[in-house]
């Protein structure tokens, strides 16, 4: 029982990852297209509702659905966003390419990294963990021979090259 809450709450995580990365993915897209759309005698204010009111006009959720690892079904409603956008100004924002370091991986990459590597292998070591039986669980496994050793009855026999005739 306590395995598969373990598990629940892995892939409770896992999902909640997903609506983040979607999240930034589209307020990006949001913030690029004012920023695109934004010019030297327009008012800002008016640009940035006129993208919020109608994010299908400037295509905001079908580019964000062209991106790899996006569902449709993953999508929040468009009405969401104008909720959102009413309460947070777009002045709090940055784009996703500032959030990048010199030397640490961007923002957007560790999110996608997680969803795909990091909570999968979680959730399958824990699977591994329960299927082992408790006496395998006690005894340690002895740790895998160094690179450029050999261990055992065949360290004696000289490597074949099978593409070669002998």
């Amino acid at each position: 029982v306590i395995e598969n809450q373990i598990e629940n709450k892995i892939a409770f995580i896992r999902q909640h990852a997903i609506r983040v990365r979607i999240h930034a993915l589209l307020v990006d897209r949001y913030l690029q297209t004012y920023y695109d759309r934004l010019g030297w005698f327009g008012d800002p204010y008016e640009v940035f509702q006129d993208i919020v009111n109608d994010p299908d006009k400037y295509y905001i959720f079908k580019s964000i659905l062209a991106k790899t690892n996006v569902s449709k079904f993953d999508l929040p409603a468009k009405e969401a966003y104008q909720d959102f956008f009413g309460v947070n100004p777009i002045s709090n924002f940055k784009q996703l390419f500032q959030l990048c370091g010199w030397t640490d991986s961007c923002l957007l990459e560790k999110i996608e990294k997680a969803i795909s590597h990091e909570l999968p292998a979680l959730l399958s070591s824990i699977t591994k963990s329960s299927e082992v039986p408790a006496s395998a669980k006690t005894a340690p496994a002895p740790p895998p021979p160094l690179p450029g050793t050999c261990e055992g009855p065949e360290c004696g026999e000289k490597p074949r090259n099978r593409w070669r005739k002998q």
